[in-house]
């Protein structure tokens, strides 16, 4: 593990979202806007953190702590074998690895999406299994009061304008496969959306309102993806579209 290349990361990626402005007159290929698995388990190994103050924290992921799913504090044991705490309001972001076979579908899929980050190196980062979180500040479900917990983000190759993060309590549709094995659908029915300062809970029932609010404001989009033909299980194109949309302005 090339620890220098992670840690330089970490310092320098408040610019990690790829604008989705390259090439924007070409139809997309559609390894290019896949929303990443959202994964639930992960593995007691090497963990880094960038704290609000901009120090990075490296050593083993001990214990999570959850709310509805999303992270709100992480034991981390260092080299000597001490543990310490560190509550979601004080960390920026966090890499993690999945566990078992997460991991090999964090290497099988997740790698083979994220092609626009080889000038960053971050093919490099994500080949070693390492899923990214950032801190958000978000009431669960649009219901609880608004706290910060570490999210995963799910579009990290078209997250210039609207950021998709997982929500691990979400259901999903039907998919072909025994287990945790699926070939294929499986498609989340919610997820949590954030649009400038706005960040949300989005699921399928409601992708009628989540269309005004994330899409409207763009009559190229609208004339393209009209509100009446929507589909849920293309969101991942549409905030891809749209990214490619607002960008030429």
């Amino acid at each position: 593990m090339n620890k220098k290349l992670l840690t330089a990361f970490l310092l320098s990626a408040t610019s990690f979202c790829i604008s989705a402005q390259d090439d924007k007159d070409e139809k997309p290929d559609a390894s290019t806007f896949q929303f990443l698995p959202v994964y639930d388990s992960y593995a007691s190994k090497e963990c880094k953190v960038k704290l609000k103050d901009g120090t990075v924290v490296t050593g083993i992921k001990d214990d999570l702590d959850r709310k509805k799913g999303q992270i709100y504090s992480i034991e981390i044991k260092d080299a000597s074998g001490k543990k310490k705490e560190y509550e979601a309001d004080q960390i920026d972001e966090m890499y993690l690895i999945p566990s078992g076979l997460n991991k090999l579908m964090a290497k099988s899929a997740a790698i083979s999406d994220l092609k626009s980050y080889t000038n960053k190196n971050l093919d490099k980062i994500l080949d070693q299994g390492y899923v990214f979180f950032k801190n958000q500040s978000v009431s669960l479900k649009n219901k609880k009061k608004e706290k910060e917990y570490l999210m995963q983000l799910v579009n990290p190759d078209f997250c210039s304008i609207i950021q998709v993060f997982g929500d691990n309590m979400a259901k999903e549709s039907a998919s072909i496969g025994f287990g945790p094995l699926k070939m294929a659908g499986g498609i989340d029915k919610s997820f949590y959306v954030k649009k400038g300062d706005e960040i949300f809970w989005l699921k399928k029932s409601d992708f009628d309102e989540g269309y005004d609010k994330l899409f409207a404001d763009s009559p190229e989009f609208v004339a393209k993806y009209p509100k009446k033909d929507v589909v849920w299980r293309k969101l991942n194109l549409y905030v891809y579209e749209y990214t490619k949309f607002m960008s030429k302005e």
